[in-house]
């Protein structure tokens, strides 16, 4: 969630401009402080100007998108463009739409007491919070039926599903992405959703209830929740008391197992724990407290609940010197003269020129790479290489997710196919070793550039093109387990960044984040696009000759290998050259 600084000018009036202005842009002002106690989720406050007399009705419906940018919960200023009828049935929430700030809003009289509106749109906001970036040069385009009460033009019809439109930066203004937990279906820990709501006056419910809602399609068979099918607000409202929201449940089938009770818990304190204000979450259920294993009273801490942040796993990223894989610290990859020259001991691989493309797995113990023609796969514990497969073509680079499962991707019969190895198993039963693949039905017709698992290895980013090696997609899709934790399907996938029109390689940067090698433009080079499971994405610096991307630290320890045969770490605005390696591999990455 983004961090609003606190507002020094309390006193500046604010309003938008009129209805008959020219644009989406909006000029904003500072309304006073609220009252003591009260809990300030929206800084900056925006009136909306009431309808003027004798408006037109393309001043009235333009008037009344513009109203919808104000900072009040109940938009009384943009129903009053409205007939009481219609007033009544709008739902602002329905959806939303958004431009760029630069956007022109045209309104025109499309027939009697009709006016359609159009615009160019950048995002799409669904009633679930669901935030869609739109092909560059969208358009959007709305119709109006007007009628004129006591000789003034007022709005009475709106397109079905018609909920807001907003400039870009009121949306950022309004709105702000928060995360909504579920579980992994195969381990004990929180997988999170990205939904944008609207800041203000019930938040707090607005969590629960997306919470509530359960998860979306393409985490389907990948997460669970612990909170029952059917469970909904007894009392239509999250209250909230001294740091503490109360949420009373419907009551339905709660499971009496202790960490089952223990999840549903958690699941509601990381979601709902986001409401400015919020520091303690209280279970009730049909008004009676509901308790929950280990706390007496309201829930405060995940580590308590066994729902920590996990931990990162502690093996050094190895650098690739000639045919020597080199460990070292993630402060020293910048920096050759501190780096300590290999243990003459090391239990790591040489790998020949031949190979490329290697992985580390998240425990250190094992390196994977794939020969240069792209047909081979090779696999080595410590010294000694247990593995070697033919299969495929096109093999991309492998990864490892956080159960030791090998993935990667190529073709086979002229079709796109995802592979996993369960290196848990003895690589001499070939029966339990061999690459099993995952169903993706939605990869048909594609070719699969790159795909790499997220940090809690439930859900999986795939780079893909159509069969001539154009159209790029970036998809993320659940990953559906077997009994034994082996991925069999890969869910439904939820598409981002459509306005690039190129992509090389990507990684996760943390559990909602991953940062994709691309562009927009033919033209451009190749920068690193940082691609948010929910909102717009960003660009970083320029790389000429970028081929794989991975991080030692997040968004601000990104590492490219090139074309050149060189590795470079981010170093703020620039690429910074690590010494003479040629590959860096960081565990489970």
């Amino acid at each position: 969630m983004r961090r609003r600084a606190a507002v020094a000018l309390a006193a500046v009036a604010v309003t938008l401009l009129s209805a008959c202005g020219g644009g989406l842009s909006t000029k904003s002002a500072v309304q006073p402080g609220l009252e003591v106690g009260s809990v300030q989720e929206n800084e900056i406050r925006v009136e909306a100007n009431p309808i003027r007399p004798g408006a037109s009705p393309e001043e009235v419906v333009e008037g009344f998108i513009r109203a919808a940018a104000a900072s009040d919960d109940q938009y009384q200023v943009a129903r009053s463009y409205l007939t009481p009828d219609a007033a009544g049935s709008w739902r602002p929430d329905t959806s939303v739409v958004v431009f760029g700030n630069e956007s022109v809003l045209d309104t025109k009289a499309s027939g009697a007491g009709q006016v359609v509106a159009k615009a160019t749109a950048t995002a799409r906001v669904d009633g679930t919070g669901r935030y869609e970036e739109l092909p560059t040069t969208s358009t959007v385009e709305a119709d109006f039926r007007v009628v004129q009460r006591s000789g003034e033009w007022r709005i009475s019809s709106l397109p079905q599903n018609f909920g807001t439109w907003l400039s870009n930066s009121d949306f950022l203004r309004l709105y702000d992405p928060f995360r909504i937990y579920f579980l992994s279906a195969s381990q004990r820990r929180l997988v999170p959703d990205v939904r944008w709501l609207p800041l203000g006056t019930g938040l707090a419910t607005r969590l629960a209830r997306s919470l509530l809602a359960g998860a979306p399609d393409y985490l389907r068979g990948a997460v669970r929740s612990d909170v029952p099918p059917g469970t909904r607000l007894a009392v239509d409202a999250v209250t909230i008391d001294s740091g503490t929201a109360t949420i009373d449940l419907t009551a339905t089938r709660l499971a009496a197992d202790p960490a089952q009770r223990q999840n549903l818990g958690a699941q509601f304190l990381a979601t709902v724990s986001q409401a400015p204000g919020v520091d303690r979450v209280a279970l009730q259920l049909e008004g009676a407290d509901l308790r929950v294993p280990g706390f007496d009273g309201a829930l405060d801490s995940l580590a308590a609940l066994g729902l920590g942040t996990p931990a990162d796993p502690e093996i050094k990223p190895l650098l690739r010197i000639g045919t020597t894989l080199v460990p070292v610290s993630p402060d020293q990859v910048g920096d050759p003269v501190a780096r300590p020259s290999p243990p003459p001991t090391a239990a790591l691989p040489a790998l020949q020129p031949g190979w490329a493309y290697p992985a580390v797995s998240r425990s250190g113990g094992e390196v994977a790479a794939v020969g240069g023609d792209r047909a081979q796969l090779a696999r080595w514990r410590g010294k000694t290489q247990v593995q070697l497969l033919t299969f495929g073509s096109n093999l991309t680079r492998p990864t490892y997710d956080n159960q030791d499962m090998l993935w990667l991707a190529g073709r086979d019969d002229d079709e796109a196919r995802v592979w996993v190895i369960d290196t848990t198993t003895d690589p001499a039963d070939a029966a339990k070793a061999a690459p099993h693949v995952v169903t993706a039905a939605w990869l048909a017709q594609r070719r699969v550039v790159s795909l790499r698992l997220s940090p809690d290895g439930q859900r999986v980013a795939v780079v893909s093109t159509d069969a001539s090696g154009k159209v790029p997609r970036l998809d993320v899709a659940g990953v559906v387990r077997g009994a034994d934790h082996v991925p069999t399907s890969l869910a439904t996938p939820l598409t981002l960044a459509p306005t690039l029109t190129l992509m090389r390689d990507l990684v996760w940067v943390d559990d909602a984040t991953v940062v994709v090698l691309g562009r927009r433009n033919p033209g451009q080079v190749l920068r690193p696009w940082t691609v948010p499971l929910g909102g717009q994405i960003t660009a970083g610096p320029e790389i000429s000759g970028a081929q794989t991307i991975t991080t030692i630290n997040g968004e601000r320890g990104l590492v490219v290998t090139t074309d050149a045969r060189q590795v470079l770490l981010r170093a703020g605005s620039r690429w910074q050259r690590v010494g003479e390696g040629t590959d860096l591999l960081v565990a489970a990455r």
